[in-house]
């Protein structure tokens, strides 16, 4: 099983993402992946990976995800792809 889990939540009016970051755990995604939501105790939503940043010198990465979930992803969200 491959999951992030959300430590920070950005967006930029010039985009039409949400960008999360998060450390990843287990396979390397990939854009297109979908990805199950887990927000507040709750299984709310998909997700559809449509950009990646990695950041080495922290070991963080960061996905872009449709600007329209914003209320179902926030700081402590899991997004788990199942492998």
């Amino acid at each position: 099983m491959t999951r992030l889990v959300v430590e920070r939540v950005h967006r930029l009016s010039s985009r039409p993402w949400l960008f999360v970051t998060g450390q990843l755990e287990g396979d390397a995604l990939s854009i297109g992946d979908e990805l199950t939501v887990a927000y507040g105790g709750a299984t709310s939503a998909r997700a559809v990976v449509r950009s990646i940043e990695l950041h080495a010198a922290e070991s963080r990465t960061t996905v872009a995800v449709d600007a329209d979930l914003a209320d179902a992803v926030g700081e402590g969200a899991v997004l788990t792809r199942a492998d």
